[in-house]
């Protein structure tokens, strides 16, 4: 299967949750590669960023600007819900309380 994002939303600064077409989805701060490659300069206006588009990717300004979903897949995050029960290394991580 070809991995697509089929939904987005921003959520704040120069971030988006993006949902992938495998039911997972990803932050990602694009202001990591904002003022790394050129290509993706114009998104330093907060208007242009605001204004993405998605086919089975992210686009902005009519295609001129394209991220592959593969790359927000694997250099997103997935934000951990803590209303879930931690996951047993997360559990094994946590701080311990001396508090009496």
């Amino acid at each position: 299967m070809f991995l697509e994002i089929t939904h987005a939303e921003y959520v704040g600064e120069y971030k988006l949750k993006v949902f992938f077409n495998n039911g997972e989805y990803r932050v990602f701060d694009f202001a990591s590669i904002i003022g790394r490659y050129p290509v993706f300069a114009p998104l330093s206006d907060m208007n242009i960023f605001k204004s993405y588009a998605i086919t089975d990717t992210l686009e902005w300004q009519n295609g001129r600007i394209d991220i592959a979903p593969e790359y927000i897949y694997e250099h997103g995050v997935k934000p951990y819900d803590f209303d879930e029960e931690p996951p047993a290394t997360m559990a094994a991580e946590a701080p311990v309380s001396h508090e009496s």
